[in-house]
């Protein structure tokens, strides 16, 4: 019980000391923040991360813009991308082997140092009525729910119990383009329809061009 306690007490520690440190995330609260991070303990996920090999391809200057950056993201949601890879629901030769290697505990502290990084930041979204209103209201008319309703203002992700929904404002144009197309091709690797299915479904390639395009240069709320 002890050792618990102290291990809580650290994480929170760890929590308050990045609210200072980091400029970006300096407007949330410790328990935000704590509920962004999540179990992990940031400070030794950089390491691992670092050894893993993560970093290369996922961080922030990464130059593969095929590769999602992590920077920000929530750890939640990043560790529930970790199982999928594990258990075949997502396929990608490289990122399938790494998967497999951490430990929970080790992937529980990589996904909470990503989190606790500055968010992906895009360069102000440039004016556009149409992909704006998408974002912001949906399309009844094609049963397309609101994108801001799960993801959240300004796309900066959310979380609701122990669901969360990706932070994707900032995010790399080209990888939104492909996961979205990939989800309007429907469920990969027998995995349920989901609602990103529904919702991407009647969406053509220019809308999701200039979606990914202007979801790109989202400045995210921390």
């Amino acid at each position: 019980m002890m050792l618990a306690t102290f291990h809580r007490w650290r994480h929170h520690v760890a929590c308050l000391l990045l609210v200072y440190a980091s400029p970006a995330l300096s407007a949330l609260s410790a328990e935000d923040l704590a509920e962004r991070i999540g179990v992990g303990d940031p400070a030794l996920g950089e390491s691992k991360a670092r050894a893993a090999g993560c970093v290369g391809c996922h961080g922030g200057d990464a130059a593969n813009t095929s590769i999602p950056r992590l920077d920000g993201q929530l750890a939640g949601y990043t560790l529930v991308q970790i199982e999928r890879f594990k258990a075949g629901q997502r396929s990608h030769p490289q990122i399938a082997r790494d998967a497999s290697t951490p430990s929970l505990t080790d992937a529980e502290d990589i996904a909470a140092w990503y989190a606790s990084a500055a968010p992906m930041y895009g360069n102000g979204a440039a004016a556009n009525a149409d992909i704006a209103s998408l974002f912001e209201k949906g399309d009844r008319s094609r049963d397309v729910i609101a994108c801001v309703s799960c993801h959240g203002v300004n796309g900066s992700g959310a979380i609701s119990g122990s669901d969360s929904t990706p932070a994707i404002g900032g995010q790399s144009a080209d990888y939104l383009r492909a996961r979205l197309r990939t989800w309007r091709a429907g469920p990969q690797n027998g995995a349920p329809i989901s609602v990103m299915n529904l919702i991407t479904r009647t969406l053509g390639d220019a809308e999701i061009d200039a979606l990914s395009t202007w979801l790109s240069q989202l400045q995210p709320l921390p």
